[in-house]
């Protein structure tokens, strides 16, 4: 995959399944030093192609998109996961989260119990 640090590695292979047809497999991979662990695998069953080089590009191509949509996905759950208020900007300093009227006091702030 291109665009920037390599965070997965995609791996495409081929099975033949009869004349002219191709099983186009996908391995996505976290990337590491080593073989890094497997994220997801999957299959393309069927497919005709004119050689087994065609379909491991095919495949390759298949486990890319897989991939921009895992981290399409994972992107948007993070940004989901941000409560509200925690981005905006009223011009204090961007590393300071807003207060929540919800959450804990601020310390030396006392409770309705006066603890």
């Amino acid at each position: 995959m291109n665009g920037g640090p390599a965070v997965l590695i995609v791996r495409g292979f081929a099975v033949p399944e009869g004349r002219n047809k191709w099983a186009c497999c996908y391995e996505i991979r976290l990337a590491s030093a080593c073989d890094g662990p497997l994220v997801h695998r999957g299959e393309l069953h069927g497919r005709a192609f004119c050689s087994e080089d065609a379909a491991v590009i095919a495949a390759r191509e298949a486990g890319e998109r897989e991939a921009r949509r895992r981290i399409a996905a994972g992107l948007a759950t993070s940004f989901l996961s941000v409560p509200p208020g925690t981005c905006s900007s009223d011009g204090r300093s961007m590393k300071t989260p807003l207060r929540d009227d919800r959450s804990a006091p601020a310390p030396g702030e006392r409770t309705r119990r006066g603890k």
